[in-house]
């Protein structure tokens, strides 16, 4: 199937948004699926979300978590001793988007051997798991 240009178009002039490119922007955002990967995979603390990331800077993060905050998609839980993120039911709801990319990473990856069936199949339940798709 091919996309119809004038179709297109016809929908961009009826709709003066376009829920798509609204996501796809918000989602581009240097840091917002590492971030999001990080809370599914339970980490909760600003700075355990730098780990392993050195050009993630305060300011960036900080400004990522509160678009991310202000989408619905995380909220932030705050003590007198600590500040913890947990995901939203809405930022949950993308856990079969990160699903799709791990399988579409497993099945186009570029090497195509460099996991063996057996280690393909472990990922996949794992992240079924992990993704509370099971």
């Amino acid at each position: 199937m091919t996309l119809n240009p004038k179709k297109l178009t016809y929908y961009e002039k009826k709709y003066e948004r376009n829920p798509l490119e609204d996501t796809l922007k918000f989602m581009s955002n240097k840091w917002t699926l590492h971030v999001l990967r990080d809370l599914f995979l339970g980490k909760s603390h600003f700075n355990e979300f730098k780990v392993n990331r050195p050009s993630l800077d305060n300011k960036a993060l900080s400004r990522c978590l509160k678009t991310m905050q202000e989408n619905d998609l995380i909220y932030k839980k705050d003590d007198s001793l600590n500040t913890e993120y947990f995901l939203t039911e809405k930022g949950r709801s993308l856990n079969k988007v990160f699903y799709e990319l791990l399988l579409f990473a497993l099945d186009t990856d570029v090497d195509n051997d460099y996991y063996s069936e057996y280690e393909k199949k472990e990922l996949k339940e794992m992240y079924l798991e992990i993704l509370e798709l099971k």
